[in-house]
């Protein structure tokens, strides 16, 4: 009996090792009433011991496999993917599926199914967390594992889901176990079996084991999601301000920052904004031609009833509706046009906020998912925020760049009337005064009248810079070159400022070996020599003003106008060259601040260069360098 029992023994040791190399493993355990007498119960004793060995092997294997390729999943659909596959394998399961909660936490949704009948996908994709008679929706409610070993017990609690899971012959156990990680729910994994199923001990606390690993790999994914939003996100802003510091032209700008917003914010974008004339202004993006020509024929409305959460114009607050439908549309659309566009867009998520300033709203930036089917998160809605806060800082500037260009126009056209205007009189009373001081033979008059044609020749020079302040502003410059003698013009110009020059109590020098010719517009190099030697002369504290011309390398004249007056502090020079700049109080110098101004105007329309240098104290040394021939000439 010894040696039967023996021989038994080997004979099963052999079978089994046979099984092992040659033939796929089940991982069901034998009945345990297989056999007769006692040869037959140790037989299957041993089969069973051996099964459940091997079983145990093949779980640790599954979740080594699962493991590895958990590893290498970083989205949740590839978690769900590998954590399904290989569940349904080494459970042998007809079908299995993997369920996340929205974002909203009202809904579970299946990212990932294996074998699953195309009825019972169509019926359960979509869970309200909220739905009495679904497994997976119990499940996530009770916080705990639902095993359901038969037809017949799932038809008593979850009649809707028993009738949609029959099959024409057989029967179903079902297995549900929800993912939470910490206090947060993740979602459910769910398994189907075409069988009866009992499930023991080991088998629950295997699939436990999968649930958590699952669990685990989920909230890895989403926090490498959630570090991704993050660098995007900042990127996202650092690109949006760049664009809407790159220029004040309103229209170029939004579109940039519309282009760059989508899709990673939306499936389009849109960006009213309210100009100075308060008519509204879109700017639009979409991520598809067909979108975008939706958009490029539609326009702002004014809300027909107060509470219409669509943009943020009307209302001034943000509009945050992160999952809605084709109900929320029909509700929500003020009149056909808008009600038309949004059918037309079916969009799954919709936010708007304000883009706002202390005077107000400015505009509205608007921002949806149609055709991705994403959905916008607390995170977007902040993002947006932020964008719409800088945005509206660009319109503001905007506004304001717009209003001082309008109002430097009309400065510069008064200037233009009132100089035109003032030149018929001073060129009357000019003539009247000189004809008066030639009649007169009272010294006292004549000497008064000489004071009165200074001022008057005075307050005409006045006038001309206004003029031509007017003519530089329109990019009126208009050269005629023809030969000139740089030398001659400087002789020309010191030789009008006798009076002024005994008046400051000065010395002029002009220091030239030689002519320097050269091809000019004479009037305008002459008003340049005649800014620069009444500088001199006004700040130039009474002492010697010396006036160099010379022919320099590269075919250029050299012009340098230096004094030895009060000279410019360092921090003032920047400023110099700009219309209407000054170093010193106007009180204590007379003029508009435009003689350098004009100057480098002349000197650049000639294709020239001109730079000063300067110490208080020391005095100021202007050097003009010009081509001999430009290539306007």
């Amino acid at each position: 009996m010894r040696f039967s029992a023996w021989s038994s023994r080997r004979h099963l040791r052999r079978r089994a090792a046979r099984m092992e190399k040659h033939s796929s493993i089940s991982l069901r355990l034998p009945p345990p009433d297989e056999g007769q007498g006692p040869g037959g119960d140790l037989l299957a004793e041993s089969r069973r011991a051996r099964a459940s060995a091997e079983l145990a092997r093949a779980r640790m294997r599954s979740l080594q496999s699962l493991t590895l390729a958990l590893s290498a999943a970083l989205t949740p659909e590839d978690v769900a993917r590998a954590v399904v596959v290989e569940a349904v394998r080494t459970l042998e399961a007809q079908t299995g599926g993997l369920y996340l909660l929205n974002a909203a936490g009202t809904s579970l949704e299946m990212v990932h199914s294996v074998r699953c009948p195309p009825a019972v996908e169509a019926a359960f994709t979509h869970v309200p967390v909220g739905a009495p008679h679904v497994p997976v929706a119990v499940a996530v409610r009770d916080r705990a594992p639902l095993w359901i070993t038969d037809l017949t017990s799932m038809a008593v609690r979850f009649p809707e889901a028993a009738e949609a899971a029959r099959p024409e012959s057989g029967d179903v156990s079902i297995a549900c176990l929800p993912l939470f990680s910490r206090d947060r729910t993740v979602g459910c994994l769910a398994f189907i079996w075409g069988r009866a199923h009992d499930f023991d001990t080991e088998e629950r606390a295997f699939i436990d084991m999968l649930a958590q690993q699952a669990t685990m790999a989920l909230e890895r994914a989403r926090l490498l999601a959630a570090e991704r939003g993050q660098v995007e996100r900042v990127g996202l802003l650092q690109h949006a301000t760049a664009v809407l510091a790159t220029s004040l032209d309103l229209g170029h700008t939004l579109r940039g920052v519309a282009l760059g917003l989508v899709p990673t914010l939306g499936d389009f974008c849109i960006i009213d904004v309210l100009g100075p004339d308060h008519e509204v202004r879109r700017t639009f993006h979409a991520a598809t031609p067909e979108c975008a020509g939706l958009l490029a024929a539609s326009r702002w409305h004014p809300p027909e009833r107060p509470g219409t959460p669509i943009c943020a114009l009307a209302s001034g607050l943000p509009a945050f509706h992160p999952d809605i439908d084709a109900a929320w549309v029909e509700a929500t659309a003020c009149g056909p046009e808008q009600l038309s566009l949004l059918r037309a867009l079916s969009p799954t998520s919709w936010l708007s906020v304000p883009l706002e300033t202390p005077e107000g709203v400015l505009g509205a930036l608007t921002l949806g998912h149609c055709l991705s089917g994403r959905h916008h998160t607390e995170e977007d809605l902040a993002l947006a925020v932020e964008l719409a806060r800088r945005a509206s800082a660009a319109v503001q500037n905007a506004h304001l760049f717009h209003q001082t260009q309008q109002a430097l126009q009309l400065r510069d056209e008064f200037l233009a009337i009132a100089s035109h205007e003032l030149n018929t009189p001073l060129t009357a009373l000019k003539l009247q005064l000189s004809r008066l001081r030639r009649m007169s033979s009272d010294g006292d008059v004549r000497e008064r009248t000489t004071s009165a044609v200074q001022q008057v020749d005075r307050l005409g020079r006045l006038v001309r810079e206004l003029l031509e302040v007017a003519h530089l502003s329109e990019g009126r410059l208009h050269l005629t070159p023809e030969p000139v003698d740089l030398v001659d013009v400087c002789r020309e110009v010191m030789a009008r400022f006798t009076e002024e020059r005994e008046r400051a109590g000065a010395s002029l020098f002009l220091h030239a070996s030689n002519a320097v010719p050269g091809r000019w517009d004479h009037s305008r190099v002459d008003g340049m020599v005649t800014h620069l030697l009444s500088n001199a002369l006004k700040y130039g504290l009474g002492r010697p003003v010396e006036v160099e011309v010379s022919c320099i390398p590269g075919d250029l004249a050299r012009l340098v106008v230096r004094d030895r007056g009060i000279g410019i502090p360092a921090e003032q020079l920047a400023h110099l060259f700009q219309r209407f700049g000054r170093a010193v109080p106007l009180r204590h110098y007379g003029g508009f601040g435009l003689g350098l101004w004009f100057s480098r105007q002349v000197v650049e329309a000639h294709g020239g260069h001109i730079h000063l240098e300067s110490s208080p104290g020391l005095g100021t040394t202007v050097t003009v360098e010009l081509p001999r021939t430009p290539e306007s000439a």
